[in-house]
């Protein structure tokens, strides 16, 4: 009797690994058109178009369409598909499922995505992109694209981490100008949540160099980077995000040159339901229709009566040896209300502080600015140093407050701005 159960138990095994490639077949097959589903949205129609399942592989065909029809007519103009088939062949493991996809509808575009997937469906990816090389016969431009790669993974939870390389990128225009890319990278993790992104991202690019017919320099940049943050503070319902650009050395055409340039700038304690009802809504709507103020006012009014933080975290930059350093905060009180009806009363309420530096020979290089500045230092609004010009400034009720007491309405930072606006139209 124990002897036929041991038969029996090894007859099982045996026939459940007989039929595990069968089982992890019918999975992939799931799991493809679960996540074929999940990429449909208003803009993408996304859906299989075969699936043939057999014993230890599978081919599927996916097909992708552009629905948006603004996007679609601009593809159309442009010459390029609004229409992409995709043929994946499956391959049955133990424990997950390797795919090698291609495009079959456009086959000289070398364009290949390797994914292996878990049978939880967490998935690595490679895609590569081979030598390319394309001609707009409308414009006259042609773009060449080196080698390029781009790895990661993707969680069934939505966490995605990925890695990209780009060698280089190089448009020839037919009157003899060229743009090059050298050295594009990217990379990431995070999640992205209502459209919203909740993680890190970071950009970076060797060079960005513009020639003219002669080979001679337009515009030059080395060092070119970007970073994107973002959190999420489950307690208080709250996001941060912080922008962070940085440009090594900039230079122009008459021996101009701008270097050590870093912008850093936040929005922080953003009410999430407001802030990505807001992001949902300017991601979706290429013009803000009236339909959309009514479904924007109760967004904008939430999001203010919670109250927010504008900080520019950090700004500097010089323009040859010469530097500009700034930094400043905005604060909106919670409890600021009725802003959609009355914009106005936005001004009054903020608090902060500001803080900023010019060196002199910056200062003197416009005959107007030196003047406004020597007015101001003799109003005890900026302190004059050996190599030049400081400001320090609380924001009370809308208002700068400076050291000795005096007080300018925050309003005037801005009336350059619209006086300049005013005199151009």
């Amino acid at each position: 009797m124990n002897q036929l159960k041991k038969y029996g138990a090894i007859g099982g095994a045996v026939a459940l690994v007989l039929c595990w490639p069968l089982a992890v077949g019918q999975i992939g097959q799931q799991v493809v058109e679960d996540g074929v589903e999940q990429l449909n949205n208003e803009g993408i129609r996304a859906e299989v178009a075969s699936y043939d399942r057999s014993y230890l592989s599978s081919v599927a065909e996916t097909r992708y369409q552009v629905e948006d029809p603004i996007l679609k007519e601009q593809l159309e103009v442009d010459g390029l598909p609004t229409e992409i088939v995709v043929k994946s062949e499956i391959s049955h493991g133990l424990f997950s499922l390797t795919t090698n996809s291609q495009i079959t509808n456009f086959p000289d575009f070398p364009l290949t995505l390797k994914t292996v997937t878990q049978l939880n469906g967490n998935t690595e990816f490679e895609l590569a992109l081979g030598s390319w090389s394309y001609q707009d016969q409308e414009q006259k431009v042609s773009m060449s694209i080196s080698p390029a790669v781009a790895t990661g993974t993707a969680t069934v939870l939505g966490q995605l981490t990925f890695n990209a390389n780009i060698p280089s990128i190089q448009l020839d225009f037919e009157n003899g100008e060229q743009l090059t890319l050298t050295d594009l990278s990217a990379n990431g993790v995070g999640k992205k949540e209502q459209g919203f992104w909740l993680g890190e991202q970071n950009m970076a690019l060797k060079n960005f160099s513009i020639l003219d017919d002669t080979h001679s320099s337009l515009l030059n940049i080395d060092d070119l980077g970007y970073t994107f943050k973002s959190s999420f503070d489950t307690e208080a319902d709250r996001i941060d995000t912080q922008h962070v650009f940085s440009i090594n050395k900039m230079t122009y055409p008459q021996g101009g040159e701008l270097s050590d340039l870093n912008v850093d700038f936040a929005l922080t304690a953003l009410d999430r339901k407001a802030f990505e009802g807001l992001v949902d809504i300017y991601q979706s709507n290429p013009t803000i229709a009236q339909a959309d103020i009514n479904t924007l006012a109760p967004l904008i009014e939430t999001l203010f009566s919670r109250g927010f933080n504008i900080a520019m975290n950090d700004m500097h930059f010089k323009v040859a040896e010469e530097e500009f350093k700034s930094h400043w905060l905005l604060a909106v009180p919670e409890g600021t209300v009725n802003v959609s009806r009355d914009p106005s009363i936005v001004l009054p309420a903020l608090t902060g502080n500001m803080d900023a530096y010019m060196s002199q020979g910056m200062a003197n290089v416009n005959p107007m600015l030196a003047q406004g500045i020597d007015e101001l230092v003799v109003m005890e609004m900026v302190t004059e140093q050996d190599a030049g010009y400081q400001m320090k400034a609380d924001i009370e009720g809308g208002q700068l407050v400076f050291a000795n007491g005096q007080k300018i309405p925050l309003v005037a930072l801005f009336l350059p701005l619209l006086m300049g606006q005013s005199m151009g139209q």
